[in-house]
Formats: structure tokens, sequence, C-alpha cells
């Protein structure tokens, strides 16, 4: 929500992706072909990509990943990078899709054509982020769906204090983009900022009318004191929303009772 005290806009996201924006993100990374993996759920990832878990294995991958070292991350978006390129090929040369594979990719060894993936997922830099892993999941298995790590994801998680059960709010995680990481290149982070915007976007609701236009609601200015007015009589005001809050929730009750 943007606005103070002018005009307020609510923008809205959703846990499935938008066609147009993610097959935009992948076109301009060079994996228009991976599309196709996203439109196809069956056996280990017949789940949502967009939506997960906090608790989840593949969310603590990635969290996990951003206490690795500086030449770990590097060596860690390299491997993945390779995998997008060497999938994007896979589906446009045999015309069948990684995930269909999925199931028994990490135990099979009847097709090779990742086979350097799989080695990948062996050296040390893979190895360290999977213990880091099994920090907080002991049970965390040594994969991951490199199809995971792309996409921006709307994050559940438990309310694990006073504010966050009050606000029942949820997370928008927007993926690592990758190069930032690359040691071998010079850092644009307008480059990096554009593509965490791109990625957001998957996500964000589009007006049906306007396709280029995200859909928002508008609160104009002179109607938010009546909302605020009409929450605060059903308990919900900022002592309810920051519970912790105890200066700000004594200076509400200062502010109603002594008019200060």
């Amino acid at each position: 929500m943007k606005g103070g005290s002018g005009v307020g806009e609510v923008y809205v996201y959703k846990d499935q992706p938008n066609p147009d924006k993610l097959t935009e993100m992948l076109d301009q990374r060079g994996w228009h072909n991976l599309y196709a993996e996203y439109q196809c759920k069956i056996g280990l990832t017949h789940h949502n990509y967009f939506k997960k878990n906090a608790f989840s294995n593949e969310m603590q991958l990635e969290t996990s990943l951003a206490r690795q070292s500086m030449a770990d991350k590097s060596s860690f978006f390299q491997t993945l990078k390779n995998f997008y390129k060497l999938d994007n090929d896979y589906i446009a040369q045999e015309h069948k899709l990684w995930s269909h594979r999925y199931f028994n990719y990490f135990e099979g060894h009847e097709d090779n054509y990742f086979a350097d993936f799989r080695h990948d997922l062996q050296t040390l830099p893979f190895l360290r982020l999977f213990e880091e892993a099994k920090r907080d999941i002991p049970s965390f298995v040594n994969k991951l769906n490199p199809l995971e790590l792309i996409v921006p994801k709307i994050v559940a998680t438990k309310r694990m204090n006073r504010r966050m059960e009050n606000q029942q709010g949820l997370f928008l995680f927007v993926p690592f983009i990758g190069d930032e990481y690359d040691q071998s290149v010079e850092i644009d982070y307008s480059e990096v900022e554009r593509r965490a915007q791109l990625a957001i976007d998957i996500l964000s609701l589009y007006n049906p009318q306007k396709p280029n236009e995200k859909e928002k609601y508008i609160i104009p200015a002179k109607y938010k004191r009546p909302i605020l007015d009409e929450l605060a009589k059903l308990g919900i005001d900022y002592s309810f929303i920051y519970p912790e809050d105890h200066a700000k929730k004594a200076e509400m009750i200062k502010n109603k009772y002594l008019g200060l």
C-alpha cells in the first residue's frame, strides 16, 4: 500500500504467475523455453512454485544461501545459469521437460544430459549450502529443484509473536538475481534492481482491460480518517497491529482521554 496523508493506493499480489510477465523475464534471460516447465506440474513438482511455507525445504535452502560466502554464491549461481541454459536447449532439442524426471533424477543414471549438473551438486559450495540448511532442518535431503530458484514467492510464516498473529500477513520473497555475485563481471546495480522488479511483477495483479497497468485500489485522502475510525471500533488500530509498541499505545491512550 502506498500513501501517507495523501491518496492511498493498494496493490494486489497473487500466488499464481502472470504468464506474460513470467515469459518476459525468461525471455530476457535467454531461457524462453523454460516457460513450459512452469506449465507442467507432475510428480514431486506437483505443487505451487509461487506459494511457500517459510519452513519448507525450498525456502530453507534459499535463506541458507544468504549466509554463504561470496565465492560459494558465485559458484552456485554459475551452476544454476548453466542448468537453465541446458534445460532450455533440452526442451528445444528433445521436446522433453526436466521436471518430468524430477522423481528419479537424483537416483537415475540412464540419461547423461544433465550429468554435469548432478556432478556439481557434489562440489563443496553445494555441500556447504546443504549442511547450512540442515542446521535448521536436520531431515533436509541434498536435493534441489533449480526451477524454484528464479521465481518470486508468496510466503506464509509461522505466527511467532503477537504482532505477526494480529497482522496475519504474508511475505513476498524476491528471488536472487545471481549476477550481483558473479565475480567475473562488473556489478550493474540498476540492472539488478530492474530484474528484481520484473520478478515482482510476475505476481502482481494486472488490470484485465489494461494489461500493462497494475490493478490497484484508490483510497481518497478524505476517507482515510473515517476508515481508521471504523476499524478502531472493531478493535483494529495501531496498538492492535503493533502490540509490542508500548510507547505508541500509551500515546494513543493519552490522546484519547486527555485530548492532547
